[in-house]
């Protein structure tokens, strides 16, 4: 009897071994895995600059724009920008085109600028325009403020 007490014993201590770090590795797989988002986070920060480059230009001015769960942030017109975005699912050099509007021909240049991300995705965007004539003429509502 003493032998049979002895196996199952054994047996139990053998199974609680091997099947023991399975379930807790199941659940720190659980807790380890990230909770499910409802929508993918869009923040951005855009920026108008004096120069031809972000890195060597003054800055001008700058906002905050957020366009999930709602459009909002410091931007003049959230709700026109975010729309404008969507139009070209967040890809920035796709904003604005040609424009019959007549501009000075002097060049002082001006830079935007966009970085954050845009639904769940990594930005990081700079565009020199002529001057501020043609950005206003060939840039889109996202950089007007």
């Amino acid at each position: 009897m003493r032998t049979l007490v002895r196996r199952a014993i054994v047996c139990g201590l053998a199974t609680a071994g091997v099947l023991g770090p399975m379930t807790v590795t199941g659940a720190a797989a659980k807790a380890a895995a990230p909770e499910p988002r409802l929508y993918a986070p869009t923040a951005l920060v855009l920026t108008v600059a004096q120069g031809e480059t972000a890195a060597t230009a003054v800055p001008l001015r700058a906002v905050t724009l957020t366009c999930m769960p709602t459009a909002g942030g410091t931007h003049p017109a959230p709700q026109r920008a975010c729309t404008e975005l969507r139009s070209v699912e967040g890809k920035f050099d796709k904003l604005g085109g040609e424009s019959n509007r007549p501009c000075i021909k002097i060049y002082d240049p001006v830079v935007v600028t966009a970085q954050g991300t845009w639904e769940g995705r990594r930005v990081n965007f700079e565009q020199m325009y002529a001057n501020s004539c043609v950005l206003q003429s060939e840039g889109s509502s996202v950089f007007s403020f």
